[in-house]
């Protein structure tokens, strides 16, 4: 990673670290996904702990893959994929727009796994929308490359939370074989994390 960015990772670094456990676990979001105890894998585009630190804090073994090095060999832990690196990996760091391009050709060894792991799975993005690259060009990539991809017990394979939806978002997502779950924009938050919720039931 440049180190030109260096006093920008640090300055992310000290804010996010100034949050405590408590405050992360006060999140409703936070607080929902600790109890998704059929869910091991959680993928974050993000930089900061704060999936790692709330699954920890609630008593889950959690392991971290930042990089090749990492991936977890133990299927009894939940695994937090840090997409685009974290602090403790700067080297696998995603951020300027060469890295990311590098990344969205989906041919590094994490790009391997986000395929092994869709496979078989039901997947759910949270906090994306379809102006994010992330949902649109990776699942363009893996329905491009795996043309007959298992259905889920739902017949659908992906999920994803929307507050207020357009038709045009629905039919470009539907496109992809990705089913909008609509909430409210009054409280977006609490409405996210009673899906989550309802998920359990």
């Amino acid at each position: 990673m440049n180190h030109e960015l260096a006093p920008l990772t640090n300055w992310l670094s000290n804010q996010f670290s100034a949050a405590t456990d408590g405050d992360i676990l006060a999140s409703a979001i936070h607080s929902e996904l600790t109890q998704l105890d059929r869910c091991s894998i959680y993928y974050t585009t993000n930089y900061d702990d704060f999936i790692e630190r709330a699954l920890k804090t609630s008593g889950r073994n959690t392991h971290i893959v930042s990089g090749e090095h990492t991936i977890a060999h133990d299927r009894t832990v939940v695994e937090v994929i840090k997409f685009h690196g974290d602090f403790n990996n700067p080297k696998e760091m995603v951020v300027s727009e060469s890295q990311y391009m590098e990344r969205m050709r989906l041919e590094s060894p994490m790009d391997f796994k986000l395929r092994g792991d869709i496979l078989g799975r039901a997947v759910l993005f949270i906090g994306y929308s379809f102006r994010d690259p992330n949902v649109n060009y990776i699942f363009h990539i893996v329905n491009r490359l795996f043309a007959n991809l298992p259905h889920s017990a739902t017949g659908r394979r992906a999920y994803i939370i929307l507050p207020e939806p357009s038709e045009f978002e629905r039919r470009l997502f539907n496109e992809r074989n990705i089913e909008v779950i609509s909430v409210g924009a009054d409280d977006i938050t609490n409405n996210i994390a009673t899906v989550i919720r309802e998920m359990r039931s």
